[in-house]
C-alpha cells in the first residue's frame, strides 16, 4: 500500500522491486489494484558467496559478479527450482534459498570459478525477477528498484537487459533513496494507523 501511495501513477502500470535478502515485487495497476509477492533470492546468496570467497560482506557495485561469466548449466539448474513457477501470491526466504541449497547444486558443477558462480547468482536474481515482471506485471513500463540491490550496478544492468521496453531505475529517480524505502514505509504505516 505504501508503494501505491508513493509510486503509483494513474496513467500507467508501475512495478516496485525490493532487492534485499530476498526479492519482492509490487505491481501497481493504473486502476489502483495492488499485488505483491516474493520473486526469489535477492542479495542473500550473493552476499554469502561473496563473504565466503572474498571476505567482503557484499559485492560492491556487483564488480566481482561482472568479472565472472554466467555458467549456463548451473543457471538452468538453479532456475529449475519449483518455487519460480508458482503463481503469486507466494512467499519465500532463507529457509529455501540458502547456502545448503546452493551447495547441493554446486556438487553437480565441480571446479566452478567463484567469480563465475557470483555472476550466475546475479543472473539468477535478475532472471527470476524479470520473469515475474513479464508474466504478472501486465503493461508495466517502469520498474523502480529499491533495497541494496539498487546499488548493485551489475544487477541493475542485468535486470534492464532482461526487460527491454521497461525503464529500470532506482527509486532515487522518484526522489526516494533506495535504502530508505522500507523505513519510510513503516513510518507511513504508523501514520496511517494513527
Amino acid at each position: 500500500l505504501f508503494h501505491q501511495a508513493y509510486f503509483g501513477r494513474s496513467s500507467n502500470a508501475v512495478a516496485v522491486l525490493n532487492v534485499g535478502g530476498m526479492s519482492n515485487l509490487t505491481v501497481l495497476a493504473p486502476a489502483g489494484a495492488v499485488q505483491g509477492w516474493d520473486c526469489g533470492p535477492g542479495n542473500a546468496l550473493l552476499d554469502a558467496w561473496c563473504a565466503q570467497h572474498t571476505g567482503q560482506a557484499f559485492d560492491v557495485g556487483g564488480a566481482w559478479a561482472a568479472s565472472g561469466q554466467v555458467l549456463p548449466p548451473l543457471l538452468t539448474a538453479l532456475l529449475a527450482e519449483p518455487y519460480f513457477v508458482r503463481q503469486p501470491p507466494k512467499s519465500t526466504g532463507r529457509d529455501l534459498f540458502n547456502g545448503a541449497w546452493l551447495r547441493a547444486h554446486l556438487t553437480r558443477h565441480p571446479g566452478a570459478r567463484p567469480a563465475d558462480v557470483q555472476a550466475t547468482l546475479a543472473e539468477l536474481t535478475a532472471r527470476a525477477c524479470a520473469a515475474d515482471v513479464r508474466t504478472y506485471g501486465g503493461a508495466t513500463r517502469e520498474l523502480l528498484v529499491c533495497g541494496g540491490g539498487a546499488l548493485n550496478s551489475d544487477l541493475m544492468q542485468r535486470l534492464a537487459a532482461q526487460l527491454p521496453g521497461v525503464q529500470v531505475q532506482s527509486t532515487q529517480a522518484r526522489g526516494l533513496h533506495p535504502l530508505q524505502v522500507e523505513a519510510l514505509a513503516f513510518a507511513w504505516l504508523a501514520q496511517q494507523t494513527v
